[in-house]
């Protein structure tokens, strides 16, 4: 190799000094631009660190100077209109500098961290979808920590890394043990049950842990990434320095450069888009953990999506949180539920069975008019005229767990406050002499149960609670339904006694709510030629399920048909069945509900069946609920027509709000605590409002 030739290749000092941005245009021929470059071009062929010239360029004269010349590492760009938005060398290389600080002094740090929060998330399937965007997130999360780190004082830099080392690999190999385990994961149940755990079950706890599989398994994943990052973290760099000498990096000019450029310019840059794509979204969901952890009630809690928190920390925080504010409502209600006092009870109906069903769009109900023999133990049922319809009950909620709160407290929506500031009716039966029982496929006590399912439960899983509240609850669940009533096998009746029997019903994926042999639906009798066949296909199977559902509620209703017994059926909410032009199968969450909305997930079925001897006993009661059938009604005011029918005496109950008394007034019918049902419908039957005349 010539030495001119040497000469010619630029040092790494030049290569460093360059942005890669600011490129002087080819000049153009003829011009005094062009004449400066070639002669420049004798001095340095490659480049020059940095030239004086002047940029024409359709008549227009811009004075650029010092921009060095660099076009053999990056396409650049000169800008003609506003040279006082190039940057300057020094500010450039400040800007990069302090963009690439945080990956070159923590980068080992900030990779282990990712590495362990993706290996969670792969294993434990949590966030369940977007796992790409959700590990941007977390890079952004770690390269802010970072960042932070390096305007810390070097003492306590390495208290926290340690500290934050420490917490991370000890809550990924606690969560992905409970899911290989049990196939848990950080949840509130998850964390209630931890903490209410003595001191010998813990250690009996360990003990099995110790001589599982599952915990090996998990050690030896988490064990393989500490090696790694230990490695990295001792001899990361003196092994780097081993390959670049093996390499001869000093002997090649254009290794040198590479090694530069990676550094100085592709690192900051790779860190800069990476910013820039994931700092926008970054701000959204913090914002939303922000407004989670400024939640006071489980009720606003429960909309903040769950898979937002997408590391075991932040799974453990939401846990935690939330089962704090659960316990605050808690403690609440129990303050509340020690005052309440019964007068009397007149016992009008010694048997009162409440069935709670569950997403049951009444409009695919033949009771209610569909096409289809979704119901033909019901619908026969009515034809006798021993179950009464109702047909103007709405909902609340479109979500279980706020349901269960609404209905079950004297609390009613449209009043101020919330569900805690009532107390739950099972203990004023309880007060009145009632025994009561609860049955349940949903809210049994489980440590697998999902945050909606915690908060429409927690409450009713209580120690307290439950021993105020109920006489008996079932361990088990019954699949399929058709044998609910086996879960009462345990429970022994009283002279007075309150069923609360809570089903699977119409709960999503439909084709899992009823038996293989139970298919009496298919697409082709579902003739809807604006929907697919696949659509067409999960209507069939919703048909099937409510189909099977009418079997369930009649075989609990014959259960009880030789006793004097009034049985009252509704669902907590309704569903989405890809009626009208939503296009949709399961619930809309939109903020305020459309007339549509309201019509799938909001309206609801509600009956009533009288057994021969209640009908023959009680004709007084059986005539007014025949009276009560058209009544605007929402099954938040629950508590007060089930203590009507009781005849039970207590400063709670409001005549108003029984659906069966002389003294009934029609409320406002509130849906998701602030818009009004009744407002709602009545705009979207008169068209004309609104409009103008032409």
């Amino acid at each position: 190799m010539k030495a001119s030739e040497r000469k010619m290749r630029p040092s790494a000092d030049t290569i460093y000094n360059r942005p890669f941005f600011c490129h002087t245009p080819p000049p153009i021929a003829g011009t005094s631009a062009e004449k400066a470059g070639q002669k420049s071009a004798k001095l340095c062929p490659i480049g020059l660190k940095s030239v004086n010239l002047r940029c024409t360029v359709r008549q227009c004269t811009v004075p650029v100077r010092r921009v060095p010349y660099v076009s053999h590492l990056f396409p650049t760009f000169c800008q003609h209109s506003a040279p006082s938005l190039i940057m300057t060398r020094k500010s450039f290389e400040r800007l990069f500098t302090w963009i690439s600080l945080p990956l070159v002094r923590h980068g080992v740090f900030l990779a282990a961290m990712v590495v362990l929060a993706i290996t969670t998330s792969a294993i434990v399937g949590r966030p369940n979808s977007r796992q790409g965007f959700f590990a941007v997130q977390f890079f952004v999360d770690m390269y802010a920590f970072c960042l932070l780190l390096c305007l810390l004082p070097p003492r306590l830099r390495s208290v926290l890394k340690c500290a934050l080392y420490v917490g991370a690999y000890v809550l990924a190999v606690v969560e992905t043990f409970l899911f290989y385990r049990f196939n848990l994961y950080f949840s509130p149940t998850m964390l209630n049950l931890l903490l209410e755990t003595n001191p010998n079950e813990a250690g009996e706890f360990l003990m099995g842990c110790v001589k599982s599989v599952e915990l090996w398994r998990t050690l030896s994943i988490y064990a393989l990434i500490l090696l790694g990052n230990v490695f990295l973290a001792r001899y990361g760099y003196t092994t780097w320095k081993g390959v670049c000498r093996a390499l001869r990096v000093h002997r090649h000019w254009w290794m040198q450069r590479l090694g530069f450029a990676l550094r100085f310019y592709l690192m900051p840059t790779a860190a800069l888009g990476g910013l820039t794509v994931g700092l926008v979204p970054w701000v959204g969901e913090k914002g939303k953990m922000v407004n989670f952890l400024r939640n006071e009630h489980t009720r606003d809690a429960e909309r903040v999506p769950v898979h937002i928190f997408y590391t075991p920390f932040y799974r453990l925080l939401h846990a935690a949180h939330f089962l704090h504010i659960a316990r605050v409502e808690t403690e609440h209600l129990m303050e509340r539920m020690s005052a309440l006092r019964v007068d009397s009870c007149a016992a009008t109906c010694p048997n009162l069975v409440v069935i709670v069903g569950e997403s049951y769009n009444k409009h695919h109900a033949a009771l209610y008019g569909y096409d289809l023999p979704t119901t033909p133990h019901l619908s026969r049922l009515a034809r006798r005229g021993t179950l009464q319809v109702f047909t103007d009950v709405v909902t609340p909620w479109n979500v279980t767990s706020q349901c269960f709160k609404s209905f079950l407290s004297t609390h009613s929506v449209d009043q101020p406050g919330t569900w805690a500031d009532g107390v739950l009716f099972p203990t004023l039966f309880r007060r009145a002499g009632y025994k009561v029982a609860f049955a349940t496929n949903q809210f049994y006590h489980s440590a697998a149960q999902g945050v909606i399912d915690f908060n429409g439960s927690f409450f009713l899983n209580d120690v307290r609670m439950d021993s105020l509240c109920f006489d008996f609850r079932n361990r088990f669940r019954c699949h399929p339904e058709g044998q609910f009533t086996s879960l009462l096998r345990g429970y022994t009746p009283g002279e007075r006694n309150l069923y609360l029997l809570h089903l699977y019903g119409q709960h999503m994926e439909y084709a899992q709510r009823y038996p293989k042999d139970w298919k009496f639906f298919s697409a082709a009798d579902i003739k809807r030629p604006d929907l697919s066949e696949r659509e067409r296909a999960i209507v069939a199977d919703y048909d099937n399920a409510t189909r099977y559902n009418d079997e369930v509620v009649a075989r609990i209703m014959a259960h009880f048909r030789r006793e004097d017994a009034l049985v009252i059926y509704f669902s907590d909410h309704g569903e989405e069945v890809y009626d009208g032009d939503i296009g949709i199968y399961g619930r809309n969450h939109m903020p305020v509900p459309t007339a549509q909305v309201l019509r799938g997930e909001y309206e609801i079925p509600f009956m009533m069946w009288g057994s021969p001897r209640f009908r023959k006993r009680h004709p007084e009661v059986w005539a007014r609920i025949k009276a009560a059938r058209h009544r605007p009604f929402s099954h938040d005011d629950l508590p007060h027509l089930l203590m009507g029918l009781a005849g039970i005496a207590t400063p709670l109950y409001a005549p108003q709000r029984d659906l069966l008394s002389p003294h009934f007034r029609p409320q406002r019918r509130l849906v998701k605590n602030d818009v009004d049902y009744d407002r709602v419908m009545q705009r979207a039957a008169s068209p004309a409002v609104g409009t103008r005349q032409r």
